[in-house]
């Protein structure tokens, strides 16, 4: 598998004009052009829902021959990137990023199998892949047709970090490398956070709220807690463990 990617301004290098694409519009967008897999799908982007992430229609069975795959999907998930959260800063902008890249128009997808799982998806039912955007360019007055790995151009551009423990090739840690050195995207602020770090840190945090607001019942050698109750006097706390634990107090 071949790649290149441009480490400094297009200026230096004026590379290749394009014909139709909308990135072209951002201001000096990095790009890598290498080539997907022939086994390679083409898809419609239909809503990018963040900056690592698009809804699309697949009949996945049907596609990969995998029993244990559902049979159709409509979310996509990127195999090798993780891009900051929604309510994480640059979230959006890196969304927004991605929207401009691929929004409303067809991808090439790789399929990747999930080790954990057996099967095309992830625990939420997204199918993880890599994706290509395909797109006709001049070179020397030529036209030719070139995919860019759209990973590594959110990587080139500063919009996410590389999930390491996937093993994916060594072309991201340099892209990762190139951007923030440069202070691209997220990189020029300082001290981020890693999404899967800011996930975890959510749900401790909701796990802890949720732990403070339980009282456990007070009945000795009860495992229950209490919960609101209707009786025939009003509301009341009851036991959760009812009627094995018959515990109960006036609100």
């Amino acid at each position: 598998m071949t790649a290149a990617y441009a480490e400094d301004n297009a200026a230096r290098s004026p590379g290749p004009k394009q014909s139709k694409s909308p990135v072209m519009n951002d201001p000096d967008p990095f790009m890598c052009f290498e080539a997907a897999s022939p086994t390679a799908i083409e898809v419609p982007v239909l809503e990018v829902f963040d900056g690592d992430g698009f809804r699309t229609k697949i009949a996945l069975r049907q596609l990969t021959g995998n029993p244990n795959d559902p049979a159709e999907v409509d979310a996509i998930r990127f195999g090798f990137i993780d891009a900051p959260e929604l309510e994480q800063r640059g979230g959006r902008e890196a969304r927004d990023f991605l929207t401009a890249l691929i929004g409303g128009r067809n991808v090439w997808i790789d399929i990747l199998l999930k080790m954990d799982t057996g099967k095309s998806v992830d625990r939420y039912g997204r199918v993880v892949v890599v994706p290509y955007l395909g797109d006709r360019y001049l070179f020397s007055n030529r036209s030719l047709y070139l995919t860019r790995n759209i990973e590594i151009e959110m990587l080139l551009n500063g919009w996410a970090w590389v999930l390491e423990r996937y093993g994916p090739d060594e072309i991201y840690f340099e892209a990762l490398e190139v951007a923030q050195r440069n202070k691209r995207g997220i990189w020029a602020w300082e001290d981020n956070v890693r999404p899967w770090i800011f996930k975890d840190r959510k749900c401790n945090d909701r796990r802890s709220k949720k732990s403070k607001t339980v009282e456990k019942c007070p009945a000795e050698g009860c495992v229950g807690s209490l919960v609101k109750r209707n009786g025939k006097f009003g509301v009341f706390y009851g036991c959760s463990n009812y009627p094995n634990c018959t515990y109960s107090r006036s609100i």
